[in-house]
């Protein structure tokens, strides 16, 4: 499949998906302190609420550290909002636990539901996209896997309002992104996440030495003095390999060729379903998903000026 014409579109979605994030968050984890509700239930919810184990969590999330669930689940535990089964390590979620979630949830979009109004989008013809891609995602073969399509918490329904509809669909296809990646790229980290993880930065240049990896990857848990022995690996798996400078790193012709083929990969598995759409179709959506952030993010710039003039 010819996915050239089609890789503009994750960047666009992902950037709504942040906007809509600026807007939400914030009351989410407000909602969150004032009710009791530990924020990271809000955040497991693209894990699963159903249950929740290390393995588990690891299929979604293999580059964090799994010392911090291990850290968290007894706190959890003890505040009944999980609860052990018979597998050892394994834990069913309360339902107070989801409804608590919706909850807080429901408090950003509140705000969210705001931007309505103000909105010279068609909601509803963007959703008719959406909807569509996630019905093509659902019934395409794997891979790519489905573990986090089909775990994902969800609180939009169908006669939520559309901006809510939207940003559940949008979440929808990040998730789909995360399977798309992960089944490209997995077979060649398999447990080693955080090998992965350091090659990636480097290879993006975002971070090229263990102390910067440690400050961009921060929530991830790890010290670092683990990202220097996975800069090591990756180095001895012939992916990376030092410059002249020490402690400084850079990917090999082979590194290179492998995250090349990795993303080609994920962008064909990801757009493999969107082959249903004419080129009006997506000059339409594009045209649609570029309002929407252009839109929201000055709704999100007007409220943050109304919330200081208060």
């Amino acid at each position: 499949m010819e996915t050239h014409p089609l890789v503009k579109f994750w960047p666009l979605i992902h950037s709504v998906i942040q906007e809509i994030w600026a807007i939400t968050e914030p009351h989410i984890e407000e909602a969150a302190i004032r009710q009791n509700i530990p924020i990271e239930l809000y955040y497991y919810g693209e894990l699963g609420l159903e249950t929740f184990s290390i393995e588990e969590f690891q299929q979604r999330d293999p580059f964090s550290n799994p010392e911090q669930f291990e850290r968290l689940f007894p706190r959890l535990e003890i505040k009944g909002w999980i609860i052990p089964m018979r597998d050892a390590g394994r834990y069913e979620v309360a339902e107070k636990t989801r409804a608590g979630v919706r909850q807080i949830i429901h408090a950003g979009d509140i705000h969210l539901v705001q931007f309505k109004s103000a909105s010279e989008v068609d909601l509803e013809r963007l959703l008719q996209f959406l909807k569509k891609i996630i019905l093509a995602n659902n019934a395409a073969p794997e891979p790519p896997l489905k573990w986090a399509i089909t775990r994902r918490f969800r609180v939009a329904k169908q006669n939520s309002p559309a901006i809510v509809q939207v940003r559940e669909c949008l979440m929808d296809l990040f998730a789909y992104r995360d399977d798309s990646y992960l089944s490209a790229a997995r077979p060649h980290f398999n447990q080693a996440g955080i090998v992965w993880n350091a090659f990636g930065l480097v290879w993006s240049k975002e971070a090229v030495t263990a102390k910067k990896i440690a400050e961009v990857l921060s929530s991830r848990g790890y010290e670092m003095s683990e990202y220097r022995a996975a800069l090591q690996a990756a180095v001895e798996v012939g992916w990376l390999e030092e410059t002249d400078i020490a402690g400084t790193y850079r990917p090999t012709p082979k590194g290179k060729e492998l995250r090349e083929q990795v993303e080609k990969l994920t962008e064909e598995y990801f757009y493999r379903p969107w082959v249903m759409f004419s080129r009006g179709d997506l000059d339409e959506l594009y045209n649609l998903l570029w309002k929407l952030r252009e839109q929201l993010h000055e709704f999100k710039r007007d409220s943050g000026v109304r919330r200081l003039a208060a």
